[in-house]
């Protein structure tokens, strides 16, 4: 399994207030769905999956919303992309080893984009950032 590409399809921020004290930031990503690739490569074709997702970042309450959707592109056997296919139609697991290197591509990719967006949009960063702290004397 060769993940041979991460890509956005739509990206939605949107900030409908002023920042707030005791805000809460909420994220979610999942995948909405799993479709077979033909990848035609030289004279080679190659089968592979696509898994397309999306990353949801909510500030509460209502404060902002940010939405990215995107594919994590995939070479894998074709007896390997069968089962996966046929797997999610009978919403069954796929298998984890798989499904670790998706999601941690998608977590990847659209963190570092919701870091950017964050910014750009005066919000607080999605995800807790390390910090230098002074020791106490």
């Amino acid at each position: 399994m060769t993940i041979i590409g991460t890509n956005f399809i739509e990206i939605s921020v949107k900030k409908n207030k002023p920042v707030v004290k005791g805000m809460k930031i909420n994220n979610n990503l999942g995948i909405k769905s799993i479709e077979k690739m033909d990848l035609n490569i030289g004279a080679s074709n190659q089968v592979g999956i696509k898994f397309v997702f999306e990353y949801v970042t909510k500030y509460e309450p209502g404060v902002a919303d940010m939405k990215l959707e995107g594919e994590v592109l995939m070479l894998e056997a074709k007896d390997s992309v069968e089962e996966v296919l046929k797997n999610w139609k009978d919403k069954k697991p796929i298998d984890e080893a798989i499904m670790t290197n998706v999601m941690n591509a998608a977590l990847t990719k659209s963190t570092i984009k919701a870091l950017i967006f964050a910014q750009d949009m005066g919000l607080p960063s999605p995800v807790k950032l390390p910090r230098v702290v002074q020791k106490q004397k």
